[in-house]
C-alpha cells in the first residue's frame, strides 16, 4: 500500500469513528444521516473518504444504504426494511422464509412479507406495496418471465430466490437450487443400487420441472407430465411403468410420489423390493406409508444466502452481481433398495390386459 493510500484509509477510519460517536450521541435522532456531499463539506474530506467511512459502518451493521433515498442508522428497532414476496406460504417456501427471517434478525433488519398466491397481478401489487412501504431491498420469487422483465427496470436492489437458473442471460442476482444436479443425484443413487430401467413422473411447473428433466437426460424409459395428478392417473402410469419393466421411478413432487406409492402398494407391489421410488422436494416425503427417499433442496440456506447477497448489494451497490446455485442433497429413506435380479421371486407383476 502506498503512503497516499494509507493516508486515505486513515482519514476514512477517523471519519468512521466520528460518525460512530455521532450515532451514539443521537446526533441524528431521525435515523437518517446527512448526504455524502454534506458530510464531505462538514468534515473537509473528499467524497471518496466519506464513502469508505460509511462502508466501514455498513460492514459493522451500524448503517445501511437505501438506494435513491440515503443512508440510515440501523438498530434492532430501525434496521433496514427488507421486502419479501413468495408465491406460497404453505408449500416449499416456509423454510426459505425461516432462513430469510433468521438471517435478517442477526443483522437487525426487519422483514415485510407478502404472498402472491401464484398470481401475476397480486405479484405486481405486492412489489409496489413493498416499495411504497420503504423497503431498502427486495427478495422475490416471481411467477413468470414477464414479471422478471419488469423487475429489471427497478432501481431497488433485488435478489431472486429459486429463480434465475432457468434463464442463462438473466441480469438479476439470485440464489436457487440446481434442480438438474438434484435429479443427477437421484439417478446416481438408483444406478448404485443396480437400476437401469428408470421412469419419471412429473407435475408440470414453469420453473422446477424443466430443470429436473434436464438432469435426467435420455435415461427415463418412460416419462409423463400432467398439470395435476390424481389417484386414477397414478394408477394409469403404474400400468405403463409395468409394461416398460421399470424398476425405479423419480417423481416430481412429494404429492405425486405418494400417489404412485399408494397405487403400487394397493396392487401388492413391494416398495422397495419390487419398485424403488424417489420423490423431489422433501416437504412431506417422510410422512408416506413407506417413507420416501427424496431430493431435498437446501431451503433454509437459500433464504440465508439471499439475505447475504442483498446485504452485500446494499453495502456495495457497484460491486459485480452474483448468481449462486446450491446443489440439493439426497435423503435416503425406506422407499429405495437394490434391484431384484430377473426371475427372482417377487419380481414385478405383469400389467393387467384390461382395466
Amino acid at each position: 500500500m502506498s503512503a497516499s493510500e494509507a493516508g486515505r484509509g486513515q482519514k476514512a477510519r477517523h471519519l468512521a469513528g466520528e460518525l460512530r460517536r455521532g450515532i451514539a450521541e443521537l446526533r441524528w435522532p431521525g435515523g437518517k444521516l446527512p448526504t455524502e456531499q454534506q458530510l464531505a463539506n462538514e468534515q473537509g474530506v473528499s467524497l471518496n473518504t466519506v464513502r469508505r467511512a460509511v462502508d466501514l459502518l455498513v460492514q459493522d451493521g451500524l448503517v445501511y444504504r437505501r438506494q435513491g433515498s440515503g443512508m440510515y442508522i440501523a438498530s434492532n428497532e430501525t434496521g433496514p426494511l427488507i421486502g419479501v414476496a413468495v408465491p406460497s406460504m404453505t408449500y416449499y417456501y416456509p423454510r426459505i422464509i425461516v432462513g430469510i427471517e433468521r438471517e435478517l434478525a442477526k443483522q437487525g433488519a426487519q422483514m415485510l412479507l407478502r404472498s402472491t398466491e401464484w398470481d401475476s397481478a397480486e405479484e405486481r401489487l405486492a412489489v409496489d406495496g413493498l416499495i411504497g412501504a420503504g423497503a431498502a431491498g427486495l427478495i422475490l420469487a416471481p411467477d413468470g418471465p414477464s414479471g422478471l422483465a419488469e423487475l429489471e427496470d427497478l432501481e431497488l436492489p433485488i435478489v431472486l430466490i429459486e429463480r434465475g437458473l432457468e434463464d442463462p442471460a438473466t441480469l438479476h442476482e439470485f440464489v436457487g437450487t440446481n434442480h438438474a444436479a438434484g435429479a443427477r443425484a437421484a439417478l446416481k443413487h438408483l444406478r448404485g443400487l443396480g437400476h437401469t430401467r428408470i421412469a419419471y413422473l412429473e407435475r408440470s411447473s414453469p420453473h422446477t420441472a424443466p430443470q429436473v428433466r434436464a438432469g435426467l437426460g435420455d435415461v427415463p424409459v418412460l416419462s409423463e407430465t400432467r398439470d395435476r395428478w390424481t389417484s386414477a392417473g397414478a394408477d394409469e402410469f403404474l400400468d405403463k411403468l409395468l409394461q416398460h419393466q421399470a424398476t425405479a421411478v423419480l417423481c416430481f413432487a412429494d404429492r405425486e410420489a405418494t400417489l404412485l406409492l399408494n397405487a403400487a402398494l394397493a396392487r401388492g407391489i413391494d416398495v422397495p423390493g419390487e419398485l424403488s421410488v424417489i420423490s423431489y422436494d422433501d416437504e412431506v416425503a417422510d410422512l408416506s406409508e413407506v417413507p420416501l427417499t427424496a431430493v431435498s433442496p437446501a431451503k433454509l440456506e437459500v433464504g440465508r444466502v439471499a439475505v447475504e447477497l442483498l446485504r452485500a448489494r446494499l453495502a456495495e451497490p457497484d460491486a459485480p452481481r452474483r448468481q449462486i446455485s446450491l446443489v440439493p442433497r439426497l435423503v435416503v429413506r425406506e422407499s429405495t433398495g437394490p434391484v431384484r435380479p430377473p426371475g427372482t421371486t417377487g419380481s414385478l407383476p405383469s400389467a393387467p390386459k384390461s382395466r
